[in-house]
């Protein structure tokens, strides 16, 4: 992967109010984290805090945490994240969940959802490997790749219908038995989760549990 001498020497600027010297301050982190996610990550409904599927929705997995929606200080951050190889990003977005989410059993697994190969090939890093990685790190979590691609669908401008087909058709998993917590970075439809809920489950795993740093509605 090539940067450029500016990307090298330039000093990281906050994602939200551009004060030079970290990607995320502590004051902007404060601010997206006192703001509750309060919508269900699969149709966006609204919910109480801390609960993010609705009684309508039946997923995979059982329980659902979410930072926030994808807008402001947070969308810029996994932009620059996902699509301009700001790859010290993953601190800031795992610090954010790791303030979000309540205490965990210290029996929970950390399982990411694996990035097709283009993806990786393209930012020079697994976004999502990264996150769980250091979530997993600061909660004292253990931390395993179970999950993996069978295909390389995108499903940026894909229908909400082809969404499902193509991440029920995208995982397979290594036989387990447990709890788990899948990490992912953004979701639209919570399709991708709760294919890869499923896949772990059918592998053997007791629980499933997901968590998120931003959730979008699928027409944004």
């Amino acid at each position: 992967m090539q940067f450029s001498p500016i990307q090298l020497i330039a000093p990281h600027y906050c994602s939200s109010c551009g004060r030079i010297g970290e990607l995320l301050c502590e004051h902007c982190k404060y601010n997206i984290v006192s703001e509750p996610f309060e919508a269900c990550i699969l149709c966006h409904k609204l919910t109480l805090p801390m609960q993010n599927i609705c009684t309508g929705c039946k997923p995979s997995f059982t329980k659902a945490w979410c930072v926030g929606s994808r807008s402001e200080g947070l969308k810029e951050l996994l932009n620059r994240y996902k699509f301009e190889r700001t790859r010290a990003a993953y601190k800031p977005l795992a610090e954010l969940l790791h303030s979000t989410l309540p205490l965990l059993p210290t029996n929970v697994i950390i399982v990411p959802i694996p990035t097709i190969a283009p993806h990786i090939r393209q930012r020079g890093y697994d976004q999502t490997v990264l996150l769980a990685r250091q979530f997993a790190k600061l909660r004292g979590l253990g931390y395993t790749p179970l999950l993996r691609r069978k295909t390389n669908s995108i499903q940026r401008g894909a229908t909400r219908k082809q969404r499902v087909r193509q991440a029920s058709q995208a995982f397979m998993a290594a036989n387990c038995s447990g709890y788990y917590l899948v990490i992912d970075d953004i979701t639209t439809t919570g399709s991708t989760l709760n294919a890869a809920a499923k896949a772990l489950l059918d592998a053997g795993a007791k629980e499933v549990w997901v968590a998120v740093a931003a959730a979008q509605p699928l027409d944004d």
